[in-house]
């Protein structure tokens, strides 16, 4: 439970007081224990909300005090005009820095029909509250939402009840159908790109496809949660679910960008292999390596041109997951003065990893020959309102609706690719949702 030395309600009683009297969006920060933030999913099944947890931090945000979206060409930066005009008022019980939970989809315009109704172009929230492993619960509010505090009570005893409980996942319900998707016409694809390839038209393209699992029942979006938490808890696991939409679910070893002032780090991952044989194989691979070559190089060329200072081994190393050995190079860049992480997100994504080079020209083949990515592959994560944030790859990813688990996989193509390998990459990155929902090891 929260702390017993502490009112909770009086101290909430007290925030939303000052919050009656200031101009601005208030914070009422409140101690909260370190619990699994699929217990907090779970007890808000019905409203808005962002889930991120990686190794240093884990975030739930429930609720919207402030929608932030953005559409076209300009998402992010009109995501970022609606975020610098929060005005901010008190902030009451302890400190607090306000970030904003979201992401945007693979392209606009990709999230535009089912079952990506709902995501849009870009959505960030300011969460109505915020739970946070370093040990705080906050609620955001402004004047007029401070004078209903029989519902911010209501809630904060919801809180309370999930703190309490010690969250167990349950199996999912029981598989009734799968659809890989016409493999064969994915097949034909990668013969496809091959051909565009060696006629000089492209460097690479990243082919994803989607299968589709029906259950007996619903599926419940905090029990997956807790298995790619049990099961993947060297990815970044991630739940993104806007007002009046289905629930995306990821456990991603792919960041993006990780901006703290003038200090930026992404990862370059791109090159893979089944775990189940030799990580030395992968290295010695011409075509995985030529494959890698292309993202590390993208993004370093991408924050250069942002004026930064870039810092990236020679070779790359070796990512372990559960599945998959990867290809993996972390790339540091110092920006000459500080930058909003969602410009940095515009100026990175896609990265060859998940896009392809030429990057416009890879995107344009993705849309014509593939089903609407919607929020596959695309960046997910939180920033802060002085622009610091972190933002991971939406990769190792399925949208949950009803009864049915949508999912989505890729593989980079390249010279060399043959269809019948790639196909089974995808089969094996299948696996880490498959795996969540009980259908696969």
């Amino acid at each position: 439970m929260l702390d017993a030395g502490h009112d909770h309600v009086s101290a909430l009683d007290a925030g939303l007081a000052a919050a009656r009297a200031t101009r601005g969006m208030s914070f009422v920060v409140l101690p909260a224990p370190v619990v699994s933030p699929a217990a907090i999913v779970a007890a808000f099944r019905a409203l808005p909300m962002v889930a991120w947890s990686s190794r240093e931090l884990a975030l739930v945000g429930v609720g919207c005090a402030r929608e932030l979206r953005g559409r076209g060409p300009s998402r992010f930066d009109d995501v970022v005009a609606q975020a610098r005009a929060i005005e901010l008022g008190a902030v009451t019980g302890g400190r607090w820095t306000p970030r904003m939970l979201g992401g945007a989809a693979f392209t606009p315009g990709a999230a535009d029909a089912a079952p990506w109704t709902g995501f849009g172009d870009a959505w960030f929230a300011l969460p109505r509250w915020t739970y946070s492993t370093t040990g705080q619960l906050v609620l955001a509010v402004d004047a007029a939402d401070a004078r209903h505090a029989g519902r911010w009570h209501d809630e904060l005893a919801a809180f309370r009840a999930a703190f309490g409980t010690r969250f167990a996942p349950r199996p999912q319900p029981p598989m009734t159908r799968i659809d890989p998707g016409d493999t064969g016409a994915w097949r034909a694809e990668i013969r496809a790109i091959t051909e565009a390839i060696a006629h000089g038209d492209y460097a690479k393209i990243v082919a994803a496809r989607k299968a589709l699992v029906e259950l007996a029942g619903e599926a419940r979006p905090a029990d997956l949660l807790a298995e790619l938490d049990a099961r993947h808890g060297d990815c970044v696991r991630v739940l993104v679910r806007p007002p009046g939409a289905a629930t995306l679910v990821a456990a991603t070893p792919e960041r993006l960008v990780e901006l703290r002032g003038t200090r930026v780090a992404c990862d370059a991952l791109a090159g893979s292999l089944p775990r189940d044989l030799e990580a030395s194989a992968l290295l010695a691979s011409d075509k995985d390596r030529r494959e890698h070559r292309l993202v590390v190089d993208a993004i370093a060329s991408a924050l250069a041109a942002c004026g930064a200072h870039v810092d990236a081994p020679s070779e790359p190393g070796l990512r372990a997951l559960r599945h998959v050995w990867h290809l993996h190079t972390p790339i540091a860049a110092t920006l000459p003065a500080p930058r909003h992480v969602l410009e940095l997100v515009a100026a990175l994504h896609p990265t060859p990893a998940v896009g392809g080079t030429p990057t416009r020209d890879a995107t344009e083949w993705i849309a014509a020959h593939e089903m609407a990515r919607g929020w596959y592959a695309s960046p997910v994560g939180w920033f802060d309102l002085d622009g610091n944030g972190e933002l991971a790859v939406a990769i190792r990813s399925g949208v949950i609706a009803g009864d049915r688990a949508h999912l989505w996989a890729g593989a980079g193509i390249v010279a060399g690719s043959d269809p019948e390998r790639e196909l089974a990459e995808t089969d094996v990155k299948l696996r880490a949702m498959l795996g969540a929902l009980g259908v696969a090891a």
